[in-house]
Formats: structure tokens, C-alpha cells, sequence
């Protein structure tokens, strides 16, 4: 008998765990807001995509660097107040001539803006490739952060390398 009643007592347990207060209760999902409709006045013209400020700067700064007699063509990058700009110099340029025309460009971009504080200057034709896909890139829309990694190497390229003895 004190069998029967322990196992009815345990049978009892499990049906009330099961059907009774221990269930977790579902409520029914919200209903989602009906769709709201905005139709653009057509007299308002379209808004046009800002452009970002680091492209604006970096034209302008190549408008500066390019503005150096012996220059072709300048890409600027810029990187927080850091500007990587790549030179592309005028046929028939002696090479002597090459550092002292990076060198006014590089005071060029540094007299340009105020934020640019280090300025990285390149004649490299593989550097200045590498420079032009950053700068297509960021007027892509992509933040410069995604370049982060090709900038460092560009930067490690760029800084003269040590004399070891």
C-alpha cells in the first residue's frame, strides 16, 4: 500500500510539472506597424551624395602638389594628419632634380592645409598604383580603415631604410 501511495504521489508530481504552472507562457508576436509611404515632392531636386572630406582634402592637397614645376600628375591619400602623396614627374627630369621637386611638394601639401602634419612623398610607379586603388576606394565609400594594413606597407616602402655597418 505504501508503494502504491509513493508511486501515486510521483505520478501526481510529474502530471502537475508537465500541464500545471511550471510551463512557460507564449504570448502572441506584435503586429509590425503597416508601412508608412513618403513620395519625394517633385519639385525638390534629388539629394546628391556628400562627397567625404577626406577625398575633398586629399584633390586639394594634389592640386598644391601638382602645382610644383617637374610635377606630372600627384595622388594624395590622407590618413588621419598624415598625406601619402605619389608623384609622377615630367619626362627628361634628372634624378638630382627628382628629390629636390618631392621635397617642395611635400612642403606644398604641408602649406596647403593645416591638419596635415607628415607628409610621405613617393616616385614609385608601383606605389603610386597602390595609392590610386586607396583613392578610388575612398571616393568608392569605403573608410580608410579598410586600408589600413596596404598603408602600412606603402609606409614601410616609402621611409628611407637605415645604413648598416
Amino acid at each position: 500500500m505504501k508503494r502504491f501511495f509513493s508511486s501515486l504521489i510521483i505520478l501526481l508530481a510529474i502530471v502537475s510539472f508537465a500541464f500545471g504552472g511550471c510551463s512557460i507562457s507564449r504570448k502572441p508576436a506584435p503586429k509590425p506597424a503597416p508601412p508608412t509611404r513618403v513620395t519625394p515632392s517633385p519639385t525638390a531636386p534629388a539629394p546628391k551624395p556628400a562627397a567625404p572630406a577626406a577625398h575633398t582634402l586629399a584633390s586639394k592637397l594634389a592640386s598644391a602638389a601638382e602645382k610644383v614645376e617637374g610635377v606630372k600628375s600627384a595622388t594624395v591619400v590622407v590618413s588621419g594628419s598624415t598625406a601619402f602623396v605619389g608623384l609622377e614627374i615630367k619626362p627628361g627630369v634628372e634624378a638630382k632634380k627628382t628629390e629636390e621637386i618631392k621635397t617642395k611638394a611635400a612642403d606644398a601639401v604641408k602649406n596647403a592645409d593645416t591638419r596635415i602634419k607628415a607628409v610621405n612623398v613617393t616616385t614609385d610607379p608601383n606605389l603610386i598604383t597602390r595609392l590610386k586603388k586607396i583613392a578610388e576606394g575612398i571616393r568608392s565609400g569605403k573608410p580608410i580603415s579598410s586600408f589600413t594594413k596596404e598603408l602600412a606597407e606603402i609606409t614601410r616602402r616609402m621611409l628611407p631604410k637605415g645604413k648598416t655597418k
